[in-house]
């Protein structure tokens, strides 16, 4: 199974408990939140939902993705606070494949790729798929900050929509909802600018942590 590969290669380092908020995830992907949901691999470079935590992320991803909503659900997060999500459709629908939403850009990219084929990729080393040798160059340059809390990420100082460098360096630990909120208001704000605007001006009122 490419869930086990996935696990050999990055190994379960926590476990977040799954809550009960009264709600059923999407039935294409209960086996997988039956299996993955809390945990937390190779201390906080990837991290599967908990049910409660994806329909909160779910909230997010629409507001920022127009299509998200009754079309792709969340199931994971990496590292850089980018969203996983997989086509929530009817399980006999075809094609079916995880997107990923990054919101220090505000888009989300396409992978092609089935929930399997999706585990193998980010298990291949050659595929790389969610920058782990950026996730190790920025664990060895802060000691002591890992294994990230399940509400934490690493995100951006200066994010990359306002002309913030994609390096390490242009990188700290922040709380994931907030992170994703700030990110999101930021997009929205430069999608109403006429083409050619300065950024620089762009106002974002930081949210409460956990809301």
């Amino acid at each position: 199974m490419s869930f086990e590969v996935l696990l050999r290669r990055f190994p379960v380092t926590g476990i977040t408990e799954t809550g009960d908020d009264g709600r059923e995830v999407p039935p294409t992907l209960t086996d997988l939140f039956r299996k993955a949901a809390g945990r937390t691999l190779a201390d906080g470079f990837l991290r599967f939902h908990t049910p409660a935590s994806a329909f909160t992320s779910y909230e997010a991803c629409a507001r920022l993705i127009e299509g998200v909503e009754g079309r792709f659900f969340p199931f994971a997060f990496d590292w850089s606070g980018r969203e996983l999500l997989f086509d929530i459709r009817d399980p006999e629908a075809r094609p079916r494949y995880v997107i990923m939403i990054d919101p220090a850009e505000g888009e989300y990219y396409k992978t092609g790729l089935g929930l399997d084929e999706f585990f193998e990729a980010v298990a291949d080393e050659d595929e790389d798929a969610l920058a782990y040798p950026c996730f190790e160059d920025w664990r060895d340059a802060h000691p002591g900050t890992v294994p990230l809390a399940f509400d934490q990420v690493v995100g951006y100082k200066v994010p990359l929509a306002l002309g913030g460098e994609d390096d390490v360096a242009n990188m700290e630990l922040t709380d994931r909802q907030v992170y994703f909120e700030l990110c999101t208001q930021i997009t929205l704000q430069i999608r109403e600018l006429p083409e050619g605007t300065p950024v620089g001006g762009v106002a974002v009122t930081p949210p409460e942590s956990g809301s």
